[in-house]
């Protein structure tokens, strides 16, 4: 039955990891992480020392560093906050990849397709009065445009490569011509007929409508989408699946986060700029909440295993396999773990480890529902060791660090009965 289970987990998991969509979804974020993280500590240092609602600029004696916010939060204006175009820029780019493509124009028709489904007018208020503006708002490029670049930019993308794969289509220069000349020229046709087939139909979607092409996905995909996961059952059930990947020897947390990143980045960021414009933050399953309370030391919170191994463990290979992985786990490496004791395809060690990180968000998001941990808003590196990582991603807040260690203490308490259970093998072998 095991190795029925395992094997159809193995298809689950080759089915996502050799889809063209979600691999490029998931590459997407993943290289733009570094940006995500810069403008994260643009709005750490902006909200914690030079915000005079709630950073060190509220009191006398600092006030003068709120002069100098917009040193830190031009930052986040020019990552977090053009999060969406550049997520459109990456769509374009690795699905283009995938279909044997160069790349890098296909990601600027990308770009531009979600440009032409999305509103390209604000509203300003200067002074009294308030007039049109033509410019991109937050609203496209932030964090609430992610859906659109991405369903945007995958059906723009996956359009051009269809047209350009058509000879007919293609601008034929003589061959005098300098090849990146004729290489533009070639893909003037299916440019032209991708942007402005989008620009149309988000055109008559408007008239019939009155919203954008970009506010209905907003609206009907990404605000119910983005509200279901802020329940506790939405992030439980990510790290019961994630997991069980794991114990079959699969990147759980890998193939999980690839399609949740959207949802949980897009949260933190509306928090950030909550926390910027000096209000409270709003959301609680963030990206930094997957690193706060469910890979301490590694998924599966193993960091507890390895407390648990050197309080009571009597096997020589688990307490040197546990000072060997210590380091590493400090770190949220824990593959000398999970390999090493073993814990995949160990049924034992499996119940824990499932266990674990499940009721560790489920205390996390109880805590934080309830105001005694800070909500998060920065994005931290996954390897920031625990309780360091939830103090910086809620901006200091001493009750997210608390939070963890109970979540630590909680998960040293589920992993020592088994742990025990693996002494008694010993015993039986002697």
């Amino acid at each position: 039955m095991m190795d029925k289970f395992t094997e159809k987990l193995f298809v689950l998991a080759a089915w996502v990891n050799g889809n063209k969509y979600l691999c490029a979804i998931k590459d997407s974020f993943t290289s733009a992480m570094s940006l995500i993280i810069v403008g994260s500590i643009g709005t750490l240092i902006g909200s914690v020392a030079c915000s005079p609602a709630n950073g060190l600029a509220q009191f006398e004696a600092f006030a003068w560093m709120a002069d100098y916010a917009s040193m830190f939060t031009q930052v986040n204006s020019a990552t977090t906050n053009m999060l969406a175009l550049l997520i459109a820029y990456n769509i374009g780019y690795y699905l283009s990849k995938s279909n044997g493509f160069d790349g890098h124009f296909e990601g600027l028709v990308s770009l531009c397709a979600v440009i032409c489904a999305s509103p390209t007018t604000v509203t300003a208020i200067i002074g009294e009065q308030s007039t049109s503006v033509t410019a991109l708002g937050t609203s496209v490029t932030a964090s609430n445009g992610l859906f659109i670049s991405m369903i945007v930019g995958i059906i723009a993308t996956e359009a051009y490569c269809k047209l350009a794969s058509v000879d007919k289509l293609k601008i034929k220069m003589p061959e005098s011509v300098p090849s990146n000349v004729s290489a533009s020229f070639s893909g003037l046709v299916p440019t032209t007929i991708v942007l402005f087939a989008i620009s149309i139909v988000s055109f008559v979607i408007r008239s019939i409508t009155g919203m954008y092409l970009s506010e209905i996905i907003y609206k009907v995909l990404a605000v119910p989408v983005s509200a279901a996961f802020q329940y506790p059952v939405g992030i439980i059930l990510c790290a019961f699946i994630a997991a069980v990947f794991w114990v079959c020897g699969i990147h759980g947390a890998s193939i999980v986060t690839g399609m949740t990143d959207a949802i949980t980045i897009a949260a933190c960021n509306h928090n950030a700029d909550l926390v910027l414009a000096g209000q409270p933050a709003t959301e609680i399953v963030t990206r930094p909440f997957w690193s706060m309370f469910i890979t301490m030391g590694g998924f599966g919170c193993t960091i507890s295993l390895l407390i648990a191994i050197f309080i009571a463990s009597k096997r020589a290979d688990d307490r040197a396999i546990a000072k060997l992985a210590i380091p590493c786990g400090c770190f949220g490496i824990n593959e000398p773990v999970i390999f090493g004791l073993p814990i995949v395809l160990n049924p034992i060690m499996a119940i824990p480890f499932v266990i674990t990180p499940m009721v560790s968000a489920a205390i996390g998001y109880f805590l934080t529902y309830i105001g005694f941990a800070g909500k998060a808003y920065i994005t931290i590196p996954w390897c920031m060791p625990p309780v360091i990582n939830g103090f910086l991603a809620t901006g200091g807040n001493i009750g997210a660090a608390v939070a963890q260690i109970i979540c630590i203490a909680v998960g040293v308490v589920i992993y020592l009965p088994f742990v025990m259970m693996r002494n008694k093998e010993i015993e039986k072998e002697s």
